[in-house]
């Protein structure tokens, strides 16, 4: 559906390797018009890897840089923009103050994006692309490889559906902190790295396998320039396509890759050089392991990824609920890995939107119910561990894994959900309910209301209730359940959780049971 007035959105990102802002105007998110970008390359990164900090000066360069974008906003009247940090702010060890220079010398608040996020942006927008372009219909699997200065990011969908993802604590600027500068130039220092890498990536070699991927997916600023360094042009917004053994030619002709070896023969900024050395042996590293049939280079990176999800909040695009259905399902799988009652499952989360439905005038909106149904799917992974304490084990799982569409935030409120779904109610006497912002405790107290009444009616595993139908006046809601079975157990329990739903949200919970 097209805006009534096309919008203008600005979009700033703060990263370790370059800062750019882009200005759009929306009808679509088909239909998105670029109207000014601007774009600086800058070396923060290596300052924040060597020293974990970044100096007085790279601040006010920072601070600088975003007045002059701050100019470019003001002259367009864009009043709907965000200042996006990745891991250059993530993970500085003085970022809170770094965010409140930024916001004393130039009034922007900062959103610091972290890394699950950070590569959910960029699948969100290239997953749409490539859609649009009828590359993700293909019955093969395709790995999107995302490799940031902080972290490499590892996504693996087939017949459109998300089977696999893993984010590793590995990104180039990591790497190179792991040697110093007399390691780097020695001649053993290529096949060094790339022993080193295969070590942090072989843990994940037999899951990705086990896919037969046969496309490798890689996008953003540097697979193009590693194209170009190979003599393809990679102008345009098309995806282009390369063959491994085209790239394993390229690498050969290196003997090993430096980054002196880049610099001298192609005569890159010595910085960048060290961004394209550890991407290269990556990649290559990661060839070896799967073997793919094609690489698929995509020229869309972060900025154009909250381009695109913004616009689709804006218009409410359909495509949010593709991404959140593809979430949902890697959140099963996760689940199915530690053995959980699926039919159990289902019809808990069943029970749940449906009430879930009945309470929009409480706040709950459609993003709350994505979150919700994620706590539920993951709700029984702890007694894979032990039945004794398991909403315990299951918090700490969630709080382990990378949860993809998920900010921290989220993920923090679905691992308390968890922790309460049992026993218990969400209590600030509590360390794990303690540390959480008010907004967040919110969630977590509506979140425990509804799932603890909707599985009181599969208490038994049984799935005893055959429909559910919900009746809502102002002060009370009626939740009529069809049965032939004797739902005594259900019916008890459903009584003793309704007292706390109705403490959250001000309603009386009744039960009705029928045998039509």
């Amino acid at each position: 559906m097209a805006l009534s007035k096309p919008p203008l959105y600005g979009a700033i990102h703060l990263g370790a390797s370059s800062m750019s802002i882009t200005i759009v105007e929306y009808t679509t998110i088909d239909e998105v018009k670029i109207i000014d970008y601007a774009s600086r390359d800058v070396n923060f990164g290596e300052e924040l890897f060597h020293s974990k900090r970044l100096s007085f000066q790279t601040i006010e360069e920072i601070c600088r840089l975003l007045k002059g974008y701050k100019r470019m906003l003001d002259e367009y009247g864009v009043t709907d923009y965000t200042v996006y940090a990745t891991a250059v702010v993530r993970e500085a060890e003085n970022r809170r103050s770094i965010m409140d220079q930024i916001f004393v010398q130039t009034g922007f608040k900062v959103e610091v994006v972290d890394m699950p996020k950070e590569i959910y942006y960029k699948y969100f927008g290239l997953y749409y692309h490539m859609m649009k372009q009828g590359l993700t219909k293909t019955k093969d699997a395709a790995l999107f490889i995302d490799i940031t200065s902080g972290g490499v990011g590892l996504t693996v969908w087939q017949k459109g559906t998300l089977v696999f993802q893993e984010n590793v604590h590995l990104g180039t600027l990591r790497v190179m902190e792991s040697f110093n500068r007399n390691q780097r130039s020695s001649l053993s220092f290529p096949a060094a790295v790339g022993e080193y890498l295969h070590s942090m990536l072989q843990p994940l070699e037999e899951e990705v396998r086990r896919f037969n991927v046969k496309y490798f997916v890689l996008s953003g600023d540097e697979p193009r320039e590693i194209a170009n360094l190979m003599g393809f042009e990679t102008h345009g917004q098309e995806t282009m396509s390369l063959l491994p053994q085209q790239f394993e030619d390229f690498v050969d002709t290196f003997h090993g890759v430096t980054a002196t070896k880049l610099v001298n023969r192609y005569g890159i900024p010595e910085y960048r050089a060290n961004i394209l050395m550890p991407t290269i042996v990556l990649y290559s590293e990661l060839l070896k392991m799967v073997r793919p049939q094609s690489l698929l280079i995509s020229p869309y990176g972060f900025a154009e990824g909250v381009i695109v999800y913004k616009g689709a909040e804006l218009e409410n695009n359909r495509f949010l609920e593709v991404m959140r259905e593809q979430n949902l399902q890697l959140a099963r799988a996760i689940a199915r890995s530690y053995q959980v009652d699926e039919t159990h499952i289902a019809q808990v989360e069943r029970f749940a939107v449906q009430l879930c439905r009945h309470l929009v005038d409480f706040g709950i909106n459609e993003r709350m119910i994505f979150v919700l149904r994620t706590a539920i799917i993951l709700s029984e992974v702890g007694k894979f561990v032990s039945l004794r304490n398991h909403s315990e084990h299951a918090y700490r799982i969630i709080m382990g894994t990378d949860l993809f569409g998920l900010s921290d935030r989220e993920k923090e409120v679905v691992a308390n959900v968890v922790f309460y779904h049992y026993k218990g109610k969400p209590d600030d006497d509590d360390e794990n309910f303690r540390y959480l912002k008010e907004v967040q405790k919110i969630w977590v107290s509506k979140f425990v209301a509804v799932l603890r009444c909707m599985r009181a009616l599969d208490v038994s595993h049984k799935l005893k209730v055959s429909k559910l139908a919900i009746e809502r006046n102002d002060k009370r809601i009626v939740v009529k359940a069809t049965t032939k079975q004797d739902l005594s157990l259900e019916k008890w329990t459903f009584e003793r959780e309704a007292e706390y739903f109705s403490e959250v949200f001000g309603l009386e919970m009744v039960l009705r049971i029928g045998g039509k």
